[in-house]
């Protein structure tokens, strides 16, 4: 009886604690020295919560480098998070963070902002050429200031940091991305290339780990400027897509870039549009969109219904598609053009004038 009396009154006195430190932080909750995360919010870690740190994976030894920790997930909110480093030391870049007791921590519940919830931090390598980890743990809260089972959190993955000695070899610049409908264009430029293999790009989602999406080779080693673009079509879902740079050297050393995220809406409807110009003297644009995988089915008829010309006859993915439609052989008048694909049929008129 005893032993539970006990146990009710620590277990109260954490909840109690807890609501008073959600507004300034908390720390100690990572895996850096055994902490068991926020069990004032929930026993145990939420997988649907994703807790991650971005920035570049090597800097120099007594350089100062910004990165972000980002949380998704949860009741998304608001959130709070424990950040702790093994060996170089941590800081705030504005008030939204403070350092408490050698390790960083939210001052006050961060709102959610486009389903993301992110602080930015700085890092100060040691003086000495070594391997660094930031671990970290987020939680993702409804904001009613009772941390409570409704409220999710879990550990993130222990981001590692080579604490190097000799500048990174290759020297970013305008990493820019960019969408069109399901498609999202990513662009950079390289002021300095040295021994450069190349840039895989990579690519995830709030529910998928970082993966492999493409490699485009690099200059080797050159002191000119290039530039890069690569052109991710065809996504099949709405929503938020990130996506990084990883420079590979020709020693097999590696190299994160920032990651930067965009919104994708993907049409979800088959569609024929009108053709462009029209009317149309001697070549004209058709464009369609169908909504999964599947046969297409383009042609041209005339007024009386004889077909013309066959444009798709094929396999075609999901997404946008544009084909050219030339006439130089036919004479002035109406044309019908029909695409089926599945149970989708449409057909519209165009004018060709000479």
């Amino acid at each position: 009886m005893k032993i539970n009396l006990l146990f009710a009154i620590a277990f109260l006195s954490m909840v109690i604690y807890a609501s008073v430190d959600e507004l300034h932080g908390i720390v100690g909750l990572t895996k850096r020295d055994g902490g068991l995360g926020c069990l004032c919010h929930n026993i145990t870690p939420t997988g649907s919560v994703q807790v991650w740190v971005e920035g570049p994976d090597s800097v120099l030894i007594n350089s100062t480098t910004q990165y972000k920790l980002l949380i998704t997930g949860g009741p998304d909110v608001a959130g709070g998070f424990d950040l702790a480093s093994y060996y170089g030391e941590l800081d705030s870049v504005d008030a939204l963070t403070h350092i408490l007791f050698g390790e960083l921590t939210h001052s006050q519940p961060n709102p959610s902002q486009n389903d993301t919830i992110s602080w930015n931090f700085l890092y100060t390598a040691p003086n000495s050429v070594l391997i660094d980890t930031l671990y970290s743990v987020g939680n993702s809260v409804n904001w009613d200031s009772i941390p409570n089972n409704l409220d999710q959190w879990n550990f993130g993955e222990n981001f590692i940091i080579n604490v190097v000695d000799t500048p990174v070899p290759v020297e970013l610049s305008d990493l820019l991305i960019t969408t069109s409908n399901n498609s999202v264009t990513i662009s950079w430029k390289t002021i300095t290339e040295t021994n450069n293999s190349g840039f895989e790009i990579q690519r995830k989602t709030k529910s998928s780990d970082w993966s492999k999406i493409t490699f485009i080779p690099g200059f080797g080693t050159s002191t000119e400027i290039h530039s890069y673009t690569y052109n991710d079509n065809n996504l099949l879902k709405n929503g938020r897509y990130f996506y990084r740079l990883k420079q590979i050297d020709q020693n097999g050393s590696v190299f994160y870039s920032e990651s930067l995220d965009i919104d994708v809406n993907v049409p979800e409807e088959y569609t024929l549009e009108q053709n462009y110009p029209n009317p149309f003297n001697p070549s004209t644009k058709i464009s369609f969109h169908i909504a999964e995988p599947g046969f297409v089915s383009l042609k041209i008829f005339d007024v009386l219904g004889n077909e013309i010309k066959t444009l798709v006859n094929e396999q075609k993915s999901a997404g946008d598609h544009e084909v050219d439609f030339n006439s130089t052989d036919l004479t002035s008048g109406i044309y019908l053009y029909k695409i089926e694909t599945g149970n989708f049929v449409a057909i519209k008129k165009m004018l060709l004038l000479k």
